[in-house]
Order: structure tokens, then sequence, then C-alpha cells
């Protein structure tokens, strides 16, 4: 709705941690929203695995919604990168615009 009305750009950026879980052996968790407390092994590569490949899912899900609301979106992963894909995004972005 507001891409309708303005120039909106998604931004996502998200920590390596976020993506996949490093091997520490057994861990509580609490969700911060929740407050629902899970137990995880991430000693088990097959655990590791499966978070890696929910989150990878979860990335695609919500840039395919992007994408088909017409809002233009960016990930960034690496804090040393942010700078030179944010500049590279907006440049290609721009040419795309004025080509119509």
């Amino acid at each position: 709705m507001a891409n309708r009305k303005h120039d909106v750009v998604a931004v996502q950026i998200t920590d390596r941690f976020e993506l996949e879980l490093p091997a520490l052996g057994r861990l509580i968790l609490e969700d911060a929203e929740t407050g629902e407390v899970v137990e995880v092994n991430t000693g088990n590569a097959s655990s590791r695995d499966a978070f890696a490949l929910r989150q990878q899912k979860q990335i695609g899900e919500l840039a395919k919604q992007f994408r088909s609301s017409g809002i233009d979106s960016i990930q960034l992963r690496q804090i040393s990168l942010i700078a030179r894909r944010w500049e590279n995004f907006f440049e290609t972005r721009e040419k795309r615009r004025r080509h119509g």
C-alpha cells in the first residue's frame, strides 16, 4: 500500500548467526516476543542444517512478497560490504528506473 504513493525500498540487514547456528552444543533459547523457551542441540550438524534451510526459505519467501508487491529490496549480510553493496544497489536501481 505504501509503495503506491511512496518510493519504498526494503533493506534487510542480517547477522550470520541469524542464518546459521554455531556448533556450541545444547542451548536454551527464549523467544523475546512470545516467551517460548526451547532447547536446541547446536552440536548436531543436521539440526544446524535444518535451521539454516528454514532461515533461507524464510528469506526467499520475504523477497518473493516484496517482488509481488513491486517493492525493491536488498539483503546485506556482511557489515564490511554494506557500503559497497548499498551504493551498487542504488546505482543499478536508478539505471533501471531511468530506462523504464
